[in-house]
């Protein structure tokens, strides 16, 4: 009447069965025997009977194993393996050990991922400040470096300036940068390596990265609106410790209101400290930052028309837009 209990906690006096998982039961077999034993030898009719039938009995084995099966089975089942398993899923030393192993899969992941990855990998310095800043040496897209050995990496450095405005032409590598930045962050804070040659950053409480969204029809606002909403929820949020990454602001409106737009909304994002990155074709914005000396200003290379995947100082003036036209046929 006590259940499941393992053998340490029965007393001496506590009548029990001890659950052997196996169909074969010697115990219940022999327990049978010597029960049909006994009753034949009181009741000397059944005796004869039994002596009658010693001849076909094998004819009878067959339909005896086919309902021993499920009785032994259910016997276990019902009675040890469910109850034994509701004592486990309830049982606090099996939810820590499971957290345990879970924890340890994941770390032995994290370390074969840099031990089989061709590119270099680092533990990141972890740093304290009142604003976010991060620095990276020869970083490298975690997802597709994997697949290209020779995917390039990049520096960057954000401990001194708030902004960030990197421009250049179409499949130069822009976004690729900006997600293995927000992507290295998330790992380092996860605590695991970093593709790159160096890393040290403080610690983001927040990470945003507003990629471009098509409007929808119930939206009511059209894509300028969607877009802005987005970038309030963003900047409502964000902190000096935020780290901040958005592809292009104030899209569907005119170039004057989309660059006074922007500068309004990145002199907030200034303001407010943290580490903000915008994509941007709008060289226009860029060089206001510049003439004003607020804003890093980095741009993607290109070599002979084709794109060299490194990021370098300055300000892109072409978007390559003929030569996307053409390689596409249109």
């Amino acid at each position: 009447e006590k259940g499941v209990i393992p053998l340490e906690e029965k007393q001496w006096f506590t009548p029990c069965v001890r659950f052997n998982p196996s169909l074969f039961k010697p115990v219940g077999i022999l327990a049978f025997i010597a029960m049909f034993l006994v009753v034949s030898e009181f009741v000397p009719l059944l005796l004869d009977m039994v002596a009658s039938m010693i001849g076909t009995f094998w004819i009878f084995l067959f339909p005896l194993a086919l309902l021993y099966i499920p009785i032994v089975g259910g016997f276990d089942r019902d009675g040890c393996i469910y109850p034994f398993r509701d004592v486990i899923k309830r049982a606090p030393e099996v939810h820590r050990l499971l957290d345990d192993i879970g924890r340890l899969d994941e770390l032995l992941g994290l370390l074969a991922y840099s031990e089989h990855l061709e590119h270099p990998t680092t533990l990141p310095e972890i740093k304290t400040g009142k604003q976010h800043a991060i620095q990276l040496k020869g970083v490298r897209n975690p997802i597709l470096a994997c697949e290209n050995k020779n995917y390039v990496g990049n520096d960057i450095d954000l401990n001194q300036c708030r902004l960030t405005l990197i421009t250049g032409p179409n499949s130069g590598g822009k976004t690729a940068f900006c997600k293995t930045l927000a992507q290295s962050q998330l790992l380092a804070q996860a605590g695991a390596f970093v593709v790159a040659e160096q890393a040290a950053m403080t610690i983001a409480d927040r990470i945003f990265h507003q990629a471009p969204e098509i409007s929808q029809l119930a939206d009511g606002e059209g894509r300028f609106g969607t877009e802005l909403r987005r970038t309030k929820a963003i900047f409502m949020a964000a902190s000096a410790q935020s780290l901040v990454i958005m592809d292009e602001l104030s899209e569907g409106t005119t170039h004057e209101e989309k660059i006074e737009i922007s500068m309004n909304i990145l002199d907030g994002f200034a303001k407010k400290g943290g580490s903000t990155l915008l994509i941007t074709h709008n060289h226009a914005l860029v060089d206001q930052y510049a003439d004003r000396r607020e804003a890093l200003a980095r741009q993607v290379d290109f070599a002979t028309g084709k794109p060299t995947f490194r990021l370098v100082p300055g300000i892109s003036r072409v978007s390559h837009a003929d030569q996307v036209a053409a390689r596409i046929g249109f």
